[in-house]
């Protein structure tokens, strides 16, 4: 065969794999650019991948409206609440080495929770009762510990105000440790075990692990996760270098227009900090969809990175990814949940398989500047959407493009 024709036809293949691939997921182009259209979103990254291939990898937008930096697919986003899931894992490879128990109660580690009291009434004031049992770290992964947030107990806003836990960020602490001490101080809102509280708890579990391992958590988290998964894009605060990546933050005005967000009492740009030593373990990492691509197919790989090292062993992350709630219901934000928590990261169930059409037995989570990813374990799939937007008002959406995303790779 000719040397022309052979060029000729490879053009034409990869052409014919190109033009098969932009129009299976056109549907994803037309949600994502109508969004755009109506001033929902400045940009987005979306990347997909299918039993171990990128199927979908593409950017749309700005990345910052104001100067109109167009959005690429190595943008870097706040994935704000999506570090929980790395610091599960962080904390799980500590419980494999056998250098701390699940079920161990945290004071042994941290002896301020020793005498922490319960919020048991709420009246014309708080009345107090003790604790029935010790938190245990098991509590925390799962956030069972009563260790909650303003926003999940509104009511209760003056305590966590009275702690200067209503709003934490790099600034108002130097340290975990300084942070966990008042989360130690402050009474819980329930029992250890009761139900499930979302909040402070992964702060917790980022202390704990920073006393057991001897590291501060970014210390931690760069060797023995980001390093070996090959994370380069992954930090709490940016290199120089790597700053102009970092996607605006947007929010819509009276006239229905995007702006980006400076608000002085939420500093949203606190990843451009320099020498800063606070590591918020419950959402401070920033990162790209890719990095956190290869964190997630290492999780649906039984732990193992391509090269063959072990992350994480298949029965630690068979804990991670088993219902840890038993019948009590999973309420989040005040409302009542399909799904179910593991050691964290939401489980998808039965019922659950209506919102998006993932699997029973899927796992999941987002940030509350609207990204998320979704993991199909038995589609083999991997779903990432990525928007720099508040408040937390795109659920809608996201789910509705992992929900067409499913739907384009069953009808390939």
């Amino acid at each position: 065969m000719r040397p022309i024709k052979i060029v000729f036809l490879s053009c034409f293949f990869l052409f014919s794999a190109s033009h098969l691939h932009s129009q299976s997921f056109s549907r994803i182009d037309s949600i994502i650019e109508n969004e755009i259209s109506k001033n929902n979103i400045q940009g987005a990254v979306a990347l997909v991948l299918h039993n171990g291939k990128t199927v979908l990898d593409k950017a749309y937008g700005y990345r910052d409206v104001n100067r109109t930096l167009p959005m690429t697919t190595n943008s870097i986003f706040r994935i704000a609440s999506q570090t929980k899931a790395i610091v599960s894992v962080a904390m799980l490879q500590l419980v494999e080495k056998g250098k701390i128990g699940l079920d161990d109660p945290i004071e042994k580690w941290i002896p301020s929770f020793k005498n922490q009291k319960v919020v048991g009434a709420f009246k014309d004031s708080l009345v107090l009762v003790p604790k029935t049992r010790p938190i245990t770290i098991r509590d925390l992964l799962s956030h069972q510990s009563g260790i909650s947030s303003a926003d999940e107990y509104p009511y209760l806003k003056t305590l966590f105000v009275k702690y200067g836990l209503d709003r934490t960020f790099p600034g108002k602490f130097n340290t975990l440790e300084e942070e966990v001490y008042k989360i130690s101080q402050m009474p819980l809102v329930h029992q250890p075990g009761e139900r499930f509280s979302y909040g402070l708890s992964t702060d917790v579990v980022g202390r704990i692990i920073e006393i057991v391992s001897g590291l501060n958590l970014n210390e931690y988290l760069i060797r023995n996760i980001f390093l070996p998964l090959n994370m380069k894009d992954t930090y709490f605060y940016l290199p120089n270098d790597k700053k102009n990546r970092l996607a605006t933050v947007s929010y819509k005005d009276t006239k229905n227009i995007l702006k980006e967000f400076t608000e002085a009492n939420d500093p949203v740009n606190f990843p451009l900090l320099q020498h800063a030593t606070y590591f918020s373990a419950i959402g401070g990492l920033v990162s790209t969809t890719l990095d956190y691509s290869q964190f997630l197919q290492c999780l649906l790989n039984g732990g193992r990175t391509p090269s063959g090292k072990k992350i994480l062993r298949p029965k630690m992350i068979d804990s991670l990814l088993t219902n840890q709630l038993g019948s009590k219901t999973f309420i989040f934000g005040g409302q009542k949940s399909l799904n179910n928590f593991g050691l964290g990261v939401g489980l998808t169930t039965k019922a659950g398989e209506s919102i998006n059409k993932a699997n029973d037995g899927s796992f999941f989570w987002g940030g509350a500047f609207n990204t998320a990813y979704m993991v199909d374990r038995k589609r083999n799939l991997i779903t990432l959407f990525y928007f720099q937007r508040t408040p937390f008002v795109l659920p809608y959406l996201l789910s509705k493009l992992e929900k067409t995303t499913i739907e384009v790779i069953d009808n390939k």
